[in-house]
């Protein structure tokens, strides 16, 4: 990130989550480089976040001054309780392929994808959408009122990715 001034996004393992040397080796290393930190987005998994919440909870409290960026990814059932996840300060959720595969052929999901969406943003939280596989779901997406995509179709040649 300092070299080139380009975002990076790094998924944490739960294993780095756990592991209390993880985060103060982190933070030391960010404020290192200020400047790069604010370009830093971190992935934690769904199931990651609800199985380390005190852990997530913390690494908001010390890195997101820092300017980084915090987020879920794979999110979908757990979702359920995104009011604590909320407390941690999250940035955004990457709501996972399976829960939207195929959203353009059906309307239930579809109107569940619209539901996630507006609570989400309700709490702040920027919404984007996993392992798009076609240029139908990518506009029924769109249509959603997601904030970006990724997956095969937007890597592939596709258009308007996250």
């Amino acid at each position: 990130i300092a070299a080139d001034g380009q975002a990076r996004c790094i998924n944490v393992a739960p294993a780095s989550l756990a592991d209390a040397a993880f985060l103060p080796q982190l933070r030391e290393l960010l404020a290192q480089w200020p400047q790069a930190a604010r370009g830093l987005l971190l992935d934690l998994t769904e199931a990651a976040a609800i199985e380390h919440f005190e852990r997530l909870l913390e690494l908001g409290q010390q890195l997101r001054p820092l300017g980084v960026k915090l987020g879920l990814e794979h999110a979908g059932a757990g979702l359920a309780q995104v009011d604590r996840l909320y407390q941690a300060g999250l940035d955004y959720v990457k709501l996972d392929a399976s829960v939207l595969l195929g959203v353009a052929g059906e309307a239930g999901r579809a109107a569940f994808v619209r539901g996630m969406v507006i609570m989400l943003r309700s709490l702040a939280l920027k919404v984007y959408g996993e392992g798009v596989v076609d240029e139908m779901d990518a506009q029924a997406l769109w249509d959603c009122d997601v904030d970006g995509i990724t997956g095969p179709w937007v890597t592939g040649g596709g258009r308007g990715g996250a």
